[in-house]
Order: structure tokens, then C-alpha cells, then sequence
């Protein structure tokens, strides 16, 4: 028996037509929910990618993006979300794989390699699926305080582990009709067909609902990612690849007295970021890693980064005043300790955009009025007053506080 892959087993010419109709259809989805999102990045002030920052990046992304090492600091959410990538990328793998064999007939799906990729594949979709009910499992349990609890997120899980449930469904009703020796080499698919024997759900004249539920799930999930937090899985990669590493506590300050709002570092209204500023946004996976280290969050001020990050990106539509959706409050309240950058495990940099929302903030008095004053003597007199070194001692009047006296040169002290 010829040991290679039959993609559209069972499968009239029709059904493929229709399969390759709702893709596009997906795919269109896909590239308007794209280009809406990049149309609005690119609203703002332009920055260029440096690409001697991406290449001194390389080694940083494949420690957090690949290595995904930040997120291993919670073992259990981090093995879970490793878990589900690399099965996810497995999976993805193999499906492009099967494009190139089937619609660019180049015959790769057979022989040798063709019992390794079986093997493979449905070893990384049990990884998958691990990492799916473990999630499901925390978040139901509430584990982990600091994650949202949306209904999206539950539905999101719960398409990904219908998607991967029905390619064993239909790799099982596949294998158990055509009783191929090698059917062994996928062992999920081969244990499910031996259950399959003499069903009436799942067999030859059912195969056909099972394989277009599975297509049309996989349709949907392209077509929404561009439009729900799933966008991470393009635009974290990319925010790591292109974000300056800095190291913790570092950010560009600007003392030059006055600060105005036309300045490169100043924002005021939303489209005042610059592109690549708000690309990140879009990067978050409002984990809460950010919150759950804040220490103004945490001693119950009204900051919260993770929230700063998400009111940015779901107000992008619109070049709105920050002060319309962030309160000063809330800007105030950052100590600058990096805290939140540290824990990103997206390369988030809410500091530096903090401190330009504060820089925007000054001249409109939505912070201290006299913050920027204070920051001007402290510079100029190492006060925050602006009193002259002269008078640094006429506090202790009246007080009986001892003053060191000048010391005397070694000459007065031999006369």
C-alpha cells in the first residue's frame, strides 16, 4: 500500500469548491480586521523600525518569544501557555505542509516522512489540548487573580479545543473506513477509530458534517483574530522584535524647563503616540503580569497599567484628549520603577508611555500646576523651592539645631 497523505478523502469536488470559497472569505475577513488596525497605527506620529534594533533584538526575542522565559516565572500558567503555542505552531505547521503538498503538487505527504509528520502532529495536538483544559481549569478555578474574567476569553479556549478535537474526529472516522496499515502512526486517530467500529455518528456518510464543522471553526477563528486579543499572536512577536530593550529603571527624561505639548516626547491627544507606540498596544494580552507587581496598583492607588495599556488601544478609533479617558490620577500615581515593563512578557514599555502623557499633561495644569516649577528649582537649585545656596540655613533660626563649622586650614592652625 502507498504510504502517502489523501487530503479530500470522501470528499466531492463541490465540498472543495465551497472549502476554498469560505477561506477566502475568512481570509478577506482577516485583512480588512488587519489593515483597520494598521490604518490606526499609522495615524500616529511616524517612527521609523531601526533595524540595528532588530538585530540586536534577535537574541532577546528568542528568549522571550520562542524560550517564552518571562512567562515561565508563573510555572504553571507559563508551562500551560508553552503548551499551547507550540502546539499551536505544530498544528500550523503541518497545515501549511499540506498546502504546499496538495495545492502546489509538490509531493512531500508520503513515505517516511509522511509516518513522522502523522506522529508528530497528533503528539503536538494532545500538547495542545493539554494546555487548552489546564487554562480552562485555572480560569474557572480563578487561580490566578490578576486574569480577566471576559466571557470571550472562556468562548476563545473553547473554540480552540473544538478545532482540535474535531481533526481527531475526522482522523479517526478516516482511518477506521479505510483500514490503512499505518493508521498506528497517529495514535490519537488510531485509538478514536477502534471506538468509531460500527458507529452510526462517525463513520463514511457522517465524515463529510465532521470535516466541514472542523473547516468552518478553523474559518472562523482567522477570520476574528484581527478583531480580539488572539491579534497577540502576530503583533507580540513583532512589538519584541522592533521595541528597544532597555534595561530596568531606564526611560529618556526631559528636563529643558519648559515642556511643551509639540514636543516629539509630549502627548496630549491619542494620535500624539507615535506608531509604533501604539503597535504595542495591540500587543497586549491583558494578562495582569503588569498589575500584579505595580506598587502603586497594588497600595491601592487608581493606577493600573494593564488598563492604561487597554484604554490606549480600545480608544484608537478616534484622535481623543488623554484626559477624556485617563484620569491624572492615574499618571500620577506611576513611581517610574519598571516594574511593569520587567514582568511584560510582551515588551511593553508603559513608562515611557506614562511619562509622555504626563509631559502632556503639564502645560494644561491636569497635574500639579506647580510640578513642572518644582522640577525647574530642583534642577537649577537642588530645591524645590528656588531658594539661593546662601539661605540654605535660615531654617535652624530660632531652633536649636548645631551647625558644623568650616574646618580650618592646616596653616591657621599652626599660627
Amino acid at each position: 500500500m502507498e504510504i502517502r497523505r489523501d487530503t479530500f478523502w470522501n470528499i466531492t469536488f463541490t465540498m472543495q469548491l465551497l472549502l476554498y470559497v469560505l477561506a477566502g472569505i475568512a481570509i478577506l475577513i482577516f485583512c480588512y480586521g488587519f489593515y483597520r488596525r494598521y490604518r490606526l497605527w499609522n495615524k500616529g506620529r511616524k517612527e521609523k523600525i531601526s533595524w540595528d534594533t532588530v538585530k540586536n533584538n534577535f537574541a532577546y526575542f528568542i528568549r522571550i518569544a520562542i524560550r517564552q522565559t518571562k512567562l515561565q516565572r508563573d510555572k504553571l500558567t507559563g508551562t500551560m501557555h508553552k503548551m499551547m503555542a507550540y502546539g499551536f505552531v505544530v498544528l500550523f505547521i503541518g497545515t501549511v505542509l499540506v498546502f504546499i503538498d496538495h495545492d502546489f503538487g509538490i509531493p512531500i505527504l508520503q513515505g517516511v516522512f509522511y509516518l513522522i509528520y502523522e506522529l508528530v502532529l497528533d503528539v503536538f495536538g494532545m500538547v495542545f489540548i493539554i494546555g487548552l483544559l489546564a487554562f480552562l481549569y485555572i480560569r474557572g478555578k480563578r487561580q490566578r487573580t490578576r486574569m480577566l474574567q471576559k466571557r470571550t476569553d472562556y468562548a476563545l479556549l473553547i473554540l480552540f479545543l473544538l478545532i482540535a478535537a474535531g481533526g481527531y474526529v475526522i482522523e479517526g472516522i478516516r482511518i477506521s473506513e479505510t483500514n490503512i496499515t499505518y493508521g498506528h502512526w497517529s495514535p490519537v486517530g488510531y485509538l478514536l477509530s477502534k471506538g468509531f467500529e460500527g458507529s452510526l455518528l462517525f463513520n463514511r456518510d457522517t465524515y463529510l458534517v465532521w470535516w466541514m464543522s472542523h473547516a468552518i471553526l478553523v474559518f472562523a477563528f482567522i477570520a476574528i483574530m484581527p478583531y480580539t486579543k488572539l491579534f497577540h499572536i502576530f503583533t507580540a512577536p513583532v512589538n519584541i522584535l522592533i521595541s528597544p530593550v532597555k534595561r530596568t529603571g531606564d526611560f529618556e527624561a526631559e528636563v529643558n524647563g519648559a515642556i511643551s505639548v509639540g514636543e516629539s516626547k509630549s502627548v496630549s491627544k491619542l494620535y500624539d503616540f507615535t506608531n509604533l507606540q501604539l503597535l504595542s498596544t495591540d500587543a497586549c494580552t491583558e494578562c495582569g503580569r503588569c498589575d500584579n507587581l505595580c506598587p502603586a496598583h497594588l497600595s491601592g492607588k487608581e493606577l493600573a497599567p494593564r488598563n492604561i495599556i487597554m484604554k490606549i488601544r480600545d480608544n484608537m478609533e478616534e484622535n481623543k484628549v488623554i484626559a477624556s479617558f485617563i484620569s491624572s490620577e492615574e499618571l500620577k500615581a506611576c513611581t517610574t520603577c519598571g516594574a511593569c515593563v520587567e514582568a511584560c512578557p510582551v515588551s511593553i514599555n508603559h513608562i515611557d508611555l506614562i511619562l509622555a502623557m504626563r509631559r502632556g499633561a503639564l502645560p494644561e495644569e491636569l497635574l500639579n500646576p506647580n510640578a513642572e516649577e518644582a522640577l525647574i528649582h530642583t534642577e537649577n537649585d537642588h530645591n524645590i523651592w528656588g531658594s539661593p545656596w546662601s539661605s540654605r540655613e535660615n531654617w535652624t533660626n530660632g531652633l536649636d539645631i548645631p551647625v558644623l563649622q568650616p574646618r580650618q586650614s592646616k596653616k591657621k592652625e599652626a599660627n
